[in-house]
C-alpha cells in the first residue's frame, strides 16, 4: 500500500470514528432522557405520607369556610406546604347530622398562609355515613411532592376504600395528582386506581382472591409538556386451603402472576386512562 493510499485510509477511519463516536454518543443522551424515571410513591406498606396538620392555620381556614371547626375529623385530615406562602389541606369532615347517623365528605383546598384565606377548593365527588358497608379511609397526602415539569409540582392523595367482612375481601386504592395554576385547582389524575383487591374468605384461613398492584414511575419524556408516568401493573391470583384432616382435605396454595406496563400521558388537559381494568389477564391467571 502507497503512502499516499495509506493517508486516505487514515482519513476516512479517523472520519468514520468521528461518526461513530458522535452516534454512540446521541444514543447515550438519547437513552439517558428516556431511562430516567422517579417512583411517584412506595410500594404499599411502605409509602411516606404527611404527618402534619396545621391547627392554628386551620382555625383561620374554617372561619373563612363557613365550617365548625368541631365538625373536623382531626384524626383522618392532613395538610402539606405547598410553597413558602401555600398551604394544601385534606380536610374530612362532617356535612351534616342526620337519623341514619353523621354524613361525611372530604375537602380538598388551598389556602394563603398570612391569613388563612381559601384560594380554591373542591370536594369529593363521594360523601359516606358512617355505618355503610364500605368505608373510605382518610386521604393520605403523599410527604413528597411531584415535579411533574419545570413549572409545574403536583401534590399526590390516596384514597382508599374497603368491606368490614373478613368473608369478603375487597378494597381499592386510588391516586389523585392535583396542583395550582393561577389560583386554580387542576386535577391532572383523576381517582387512579393503583391497588385492587377482591375475593372471599371462609375467614378461618381459606381464601380465593384477585389482587392488581400497580408502580408509578416519571420518565423523562414528554407530552404536552408534562412528564410521561409509565405504569406497571402486577396481577395475582391466589387460592389458599388449608388442610384439614378431619374432613380429608389436602392443603394447596396456588399463586399465579402477571405482569404488564402501559403509559399515562398528559393530553393537555389531564392524565387520560381507561376506567375498566384489563380482565383478560385476570381470567388468564385463574384458569
Amino acid at each position: 500500500m502507497g503512502i499516499g493510499a495509506v493517508r486516505i485510509f487514515k482519513h476516512y477511519g479517523q472520519t468514520y470514528k468521528m461518526r461513530f463516536n458522535k452516534i454512540f454518543l446521541g444514543f447515550i443522551f438519547f437513552f439517558s432522557l428516556n431511562s430516567f424515571s422517579q417512583k411517584i410513591f412506595e410500594e404499599n406498606g411502605n409509602r411516606k405520607y404527611s404527618d402534619t396538620l396545621n391547627i392554628e392555620l386551620l382555625h383561620n381556614v374554617c372561619d373563612n369556610l363557613g365550617i365548625k371547626f368541631s365538625s373536623i375529623l382531626i384524626n383522618k385530615s392532613q395538610s402539606i406546604s405547598f410553597s413558602s406562602d401555600k398551604t394544601f389541606y385534606a380536610l374530612q369532615y362532617i356535612i351534616k347530622n342526620t337519623e341514619d347517623g353523621n354524613l361525611y365528605t372530604t375537602k380538598y383546598l388551598f389556602v394563603k398562609n398570612s391569613d388563612g384565606q381559601v384560594i380554591d377548593q373542591i370536594d369529593d365527588k363521594d360523601s359516606y355515613f358512617q355505618e355503610e358497608a364500605v368505608q373510605p379511609s382518610p386521604s393520605y397526602i403523599l410527604k413528597s411532592k411531584i415535579k411533574l415539569s419545570n413549572d409545574i409540582i403536583g401534590v399526590g392523595i390516596i384514597t382508599e376504600e374497603s368491606v368490614r367482612s373478613c368473608a369478603t375481601l375487597y378494597s381499592q386504592q386510588k391516586i389523585s395528582i392535583i396542583s395550582l395554576s393561577n389560583n386554580k385547582i387542576m386535577t391532572l389524575l383523576d381517582g387512579y386506581p393503583i391497588r385492587r383487591t377482591q375475593g372471599e374468605s371462609n375467614c378461618s384461613g381459606n381464601y380465593e382472591v384477585e389482587i392488581l398492584e400497580k408502580s408509578i414511575d416519571l420518565i423523562k419524556s414528554k407530552t404536552n409538556g408534562l412528564f410521561n408516568l409509565l405504569v406497571t401493573k402486577i396481577f395475582t391470583y391466589k387460592n389458599v386451603v388449608e388442610s384439614n384432616e378431619d374432613k380429608k382435605i389436602k392443603g394447596q396454595k396456588i399463586v399465579n402472576s402477571k405482569t404488564e406496563t402501559e403509559k399515562l400521558i398528559f393530553n393537555g388537559t389531564d392524565y387520560d386512562f381507561k376506567k375498566d381494568e384489563n380482565e383478560s389477564s385476570m381470567k388468564f391467571l385463574r384458569e
